[in-house]
This record gives C-alpha cells, structure tokens and sequence, in this order.
C-alpha cells in the first residue's frame, strides 16, 4: 500500500507531462485508529502522509498535480467475495463503485478549477441505494 505509491510517484514525475494528475487510492478507514487492521491502517496512513508531503513539491517542480482518493470499501469483485456476496451485508451500501471514482477524476481533468488542491485526501461517501443506483460524494479530508 505504502511502497507502491513511492514508486509510482517517482516513475510519474519522470514521464508524467506537465499539468497531469498523480492520483491514487488510500483509505477513509485509515484517517482514524485501526485497531483490528494495524498494518493495513499504518500502510494507508504512511501513503497518505507521502502524498500531502510529496505532493506539493511535485506541483512546483513539475506541474502535476496529486490527490488522494479515499474510499471506504470499493465495490470489487475481491471485496464481495470478501462479504460472502450475498448482497444482505450493510457494508454493500458502503461501498464505492469505480465508475463514480472514474467520473470524478474524469470531471477534474476536464475541468482543473475542482481539482483539488496538490495533496489532498479526498474521502468518497457511497450514495448508494437499495436497488443498486446511486452515486458517490466527495469531501476535501486534508
């Protein structure tokens, strides 16, 4: 969770063209203890940490921006498998399908006035409803 995003980020500043979006996926969950999940809770938050500390300088040195997309639970097929995918579990109506994170990157690029600021954590709330449309709000964590 940690490692990879270091990477990527090293690899985007070298081939990214200027005025281009580094955007990766952390986790709402690690904005706050996790005390079942440590390792998972201290790779997330040590990304999110990077990426308001790295973010910034990326954007003075080379003109690309850097967000943080912060879901509770993505809708994967990994993820249903995860809650027995029987479609009971209050969690379904927590979870965040791609689409609308897609959508939103999609209307920050098209648009560069709501992007967010470099480096910021953005947290995406799951507006789901019980027959399966919705959408998904995004807040400005840090």
């Amino acid at each position: 969770n940690y490692f990879p995003i270091v990477a990527g980020s090293q690899v985007g500043r070298r081939f990214m063209r200027r005025g281009g979006l580094f955007c990766t996926i952390g986790a709402s969950a690690a904005l706050s203890p996790t005390p079942g999940m440590v390792g998972y809770g201290s790779a997330k938050s040590a990304a999110h940490h990077y990426l308001q500390s790295w973010g910034p300088k990326l954007l003075e040195e080379n003109d690309i921006n850097s967000v943080a997309i912060l879901p509770l639970m993505i809708d994967t097929p990994m993820n249903r498998d995860m809650l027995g995918d029987d479609g009971e579990d209050e969690r379904y109506s927590k979870m965040v399908k791609p689409i609308h994170i897609a959508n939103e990157i999609g209307e920050w690029l098209k648009q560069p006035e709501l992007m967010p600021h470099a480096g910021s954590l953005v947290k995406v709330i799951a507006k789901n409803r019980r027959d399966g449309s919705g959408g998904a709000a995004f807040h400005l964590v840090r």
